[in-house]
């Protein structure tokens, strides 16, 4: 069933909204019309709430950049393409006038941030609504599903959003977007406040826009030390460099994605091979020219003196002891029971290796948000502490 066939009905599940007309829009005086429209028609309904999604071409392209803005605001629909627009502050204006609702708004803020450098005054985020309600299934398409009784449509998930002109079947896709968002977030809503968690919720808001700004505002040291390299020696560091800036220039060179040339799994196993002197063989579908480079690759490296090679990372801090272990084992198998007793994944009370900072810190200041402090309350103190000092 896609989005726009009859659902079925029954006592649990919400009404289903229609499908809405939509301006696609292209121009800046469009857009401007737009906006002024919305603006007033959200005075007149009396919801200042506005819902935003974004359409990227990661898949597809080496540079990946936002293709399209869904929104919907007052009751109005647009889907705004940027690609044809340079200016859409006004639009952001807009959305800074009340709660701007995303659905797994990490991506999104990201993109947004380093393409515009703008952030929402006000974010909420129905996937972290739904994890926080206890949903263990809390994709789009899964809540729409759970909600509404609608199968949405995955036809346009991996499309490449850059191609103009948009077909209508991803033009739908998109609207899809935000079509059920403000829906979903009203049932989602009284489900926390029922559970008093929404001060869970807006914390963990808050706290997502914060880390999503750390994360950009980070210092992009060694940019090819991927995930994997921690285990490789010198050597094979050395290689994974190499390898990594010249994947960067084949798809630089051919404007297509990394992965798409060789992923950061083939890379560190590549990297484990040579430093263990084993041959290496570039994967047989490769382009004649991208062998020979490969190859000469290899050779290159392997004639590299060991004084240029990169040095591994140390560690901030040494292996935990059998005590801190104990603490750390202790805390997850109480996160656990916790979690178990409040309906949702431990995860949200915190992560293994956040404990394992906890623990290593002696404190949970900074590490966990407040509320993952209080709920954690009766298990986090004894085990934060300094073990006792054995009697003599």
């Amino acid at each position: 069933m896609s989005s726009s066939d009859e659902p079925p009905t029954g006592p649990s599940l919400l009404p289903v909204p229609p499908a809405p007309e939509y301006e696609l829009i292209e121009t800046q005086e469009a857009l401007q019309q737009w906006v002024d429209a919305a603006r007033a028609a959200r005075s007149q309904v009396g919801d200042s709430r506005a819902c935003l999604d974004t359409e990227a071409d990661s898949l597809h392209h080496y540079r990946e950049k936002i293709c399209l803005l869904q929104v919907t605001c007052g009751g109005k629909f647009a889907l705004v393409d940027p690609l044809a627009i340079d200016d859409v502050t006004s639009l952001f204006a807009l959305l800074d006038e009340g709660e701007l609702w995303f659905h797994g708004a990490d991506y999104d803020l990201s993109m947004l941030a380093r393409t515009y450098d703008w952030r929402p005054r006000v974010m909420r985020d129905t996937q972290i609504a739904a994890r926080l309600a206890g949903h263990r299934q809390f994709g789009l398409a899964a809540l729409v599903k759970t909600s509404f009784g609608l199968e949405l449509s995955k036809a346009s998930q991996k499309a490449d959003w850059s191609q103009r002109p948009l077909p209508e079947v991803m033009r739908r896709y998109a609207i899809d977007d935000v079509r059920f968002l403000l829906s979903i977030a009203d049932q989602l809503m009284e489900a926390l406040k029922g559970e008093n968690r929404i001060d869970w919720f807006l914390e963990s808001c808050e706290t997502l826009q914060r880390d999503v700004d750390r994360r950009l505002s980070a210092p992009k040291e060694d940019p090819w030390r991927v995930q994997g390299c921690g285990r490789l020696h010198p050597k094979g560091l050395a290689f994974l460099k190499s390898a990594w800036h010249w994947r960067e220039c084949v798809a630089a060179e051919r404007d297509i994605p990394c992965f798409r040339v060789m992923s950061n799994k083939q890379l560190i196993g590549y990297a484990e091979q040579f430093e263990k002197d084993q041959p290496l063989h570039p994967p047989g579908g490769w382009r004649p020219r991208w062998k020979k480079a490969f190859t000469d690759l290899v050779r290159e490296g392997s004639s590299q003196p060991s004084s240029e090679w990169p040095r591994r990372l140390r560690r901030e801090r040494g292996r935990f002891t059998e005590e801190e272990k104990k603490r750390v084992d202790a805390l997850c198998a109480g996160r656990e029971q916790l979690a178990g007793r409040l309906g949702i994944e431990s995860s949200l009370l915190g992560s293994r290796a956040t404990l394992e900072q906890v623990v290593a810190s002696g404190s949970s200041e900074g590490l966990l948000m407040n509320w993952q402090r209080v709920v954690l309350s009766p298990i986090l103190e004894p085990q934060t502490l300094p073990a006792p000092t054995p009697a003599s």
